[in-house]
């Protein structure tokens, strides 16, 4: 015999009314199924365990999790490709600014440079700031900054 629905849910650990309305927040679900339900919640615990066991064995001190060795599997695991953009390596600001100087430096090479070297170091300073306020730029936004840099 199938064991009945009340057994099915005690053995689940999520939340089965936050399953189904992630599910349904999708545009091509409408109805969700029980028996799909409680697969998806099942298989959503148990990639949870196997994400946190892997990422465990990678703690350096062995008795708690930390983000960073989460980000690591997901960065160093190539069927945890999908995961990367949610959970990246940390980085520090000056790590960050660092990045952008170096884009910047990749991005003024690619156009010629007429001002003059205090007019640099404004405009660079200029685009720090507004850099820092952005996590990621777009194509849109670099030709923005370097309209304004020709001015």
């Amino acid at each position: 015999m199938a064991p009945n629905s009340a057994t099915k849910v005690k053995e689940l650990l999520l939340p089965v009314s936050r399953v189904k309305t992630i599910m349904k927040s999708s545009p091509d679900v409408e109805n969700v199924g029980q028996d799909a339900l409680h697969l998806v919640t099942k298989s959503t615990e148990l990639f949870v365990q196997y994400l946190t066991r892997m990422s465990y064995k990678k703690s350096p001190d062995g008795n708690k999790l930390e983000y960073k060795q989460l980000a690591e599997f997901v960065q160093n695991k190539n069927s945890m490709r999908f995961l990367r953009e949610i959970l990246p390596k940390k980085i520090t600001v000056k790590q960050y600014k660092q990045m952008l100087r170096s884009q910047g430096e990749l991005h003024t090479s690619d156009s010629s440079s007429d001002s003059g070297s205090s007019d640099d170091s404004e405009s660079e300073d200029s685009e720090e700031s507004d850099d820092s306020e952005k996590s990621e730029g777009t194509e849109g936004d670099e030709q923005e900054k370097s309209g304004k840099d020709k001015s």
